[in-house]
């Protein structure tokens, strides 16, 4: 069973206990840092950690830097557990620590309709290192080896509990160019021998060669992983964000 890799962890207290809860990801390391297997990562320049705050909780996400005030990310990671969808959120761009980098706040939120894909748009500008996005289906290809990027739990159970401080990366090679992600659009699915995407993962890139293509969706934690393509939103990422 895949689930969607999105990740929250239960605040002590709600709008008091925010700062204290943005260093737990430093300050209590679990044993092994890394997606599940996998291996700890530099940090290329664009890819941000998303903590969205809503209802006592923290729901923790990866994304990406696509322009100087825009992220990309997944469309699950947009809601709270009452399905509502968050207005505050916190994201740290390019550091490889999950609390390090620019810090900036989400001003303006868009959904994608057409799958699992969110552009949040930046208070502030997050830097100039910027993810290259794919804009045909081609630069994904059954086959290719690809690295997947995220901050996510290190073990499969409680995983709120056991994001990791520092970025992670695992090698997947891709299945399926044709599958479907966790909001029915058009996904990237592949196999993940060398380490599994898990919650705090959601979000995150995949990147081919140099280019993104995908964002992460869903996990069955082990084996398998599905990503929502960028390819086949790059139009509507256009119209919104103009990059």
């Amino acid at each position: 069973m895949r689930l969607p890799v999105r990740s929250l962890g239960l605040l002590t207290g709600a709008c008091a206990a925010l700062g204290a809860f943005t260093v737990t990801p430093a300050t209590a390391a679990p044993a092994d840092p890394y997606i599940i297997g996998g291996s700890t990562a530099q940090n290329p320049g664009y890819i941000t950690r998303f903590n969205g705050h809503a209802n006592g909780y923290t729901f923790f996400c990866t994304s990406s830097l696509i322009g100087s005030r825009w992220v990309l990310t997944a469309k699950h990671c947009m809601y709270d557990n009452n399905g509502a969808e968050l207005s505050d959120i916190d994201l740290y761009i390019g550091s490889n620590q999950s609390d390090g980098g620019v810090h900036a706040k989400a001003e303006s939120t868009y959904l994608y309709s057409g799958g699992d894909l969110a552009l949040i748009e930046l208070d502030t500008d997050g830097g100039s290192t910027f993810a290259q996005l794919a804009s045909s289906g081609s630069d994904a290809n059954e086959g290719d080896n690809a690295t997947v990027y995220g901050w996510g739990a290190t073990q499969s159970t409680d995983e709120g509990q056991h994001q990791s401080p520092v970025l992670k990366k695992a090698e997947v090679t891709i299945s399926d160019t044709n599958a479907s992600d966790n909001a029915g659009g058009p996904g990237i699915s592949a196999s993940t021998p060398d380490g599994a995407v898990a919650g705090g993962d959601s979000g995150g890139p995949m990147v081919d060669g140099d280019v993104q293509v995908g964002v992460c969706s869903t996990s069955d934690r082990s084996s398998i992983t599905t990503y929502g393509s960028v390819a086949a939103g790059r139009d509507w990422i256009r119209q919104v964000a103009g990059v």
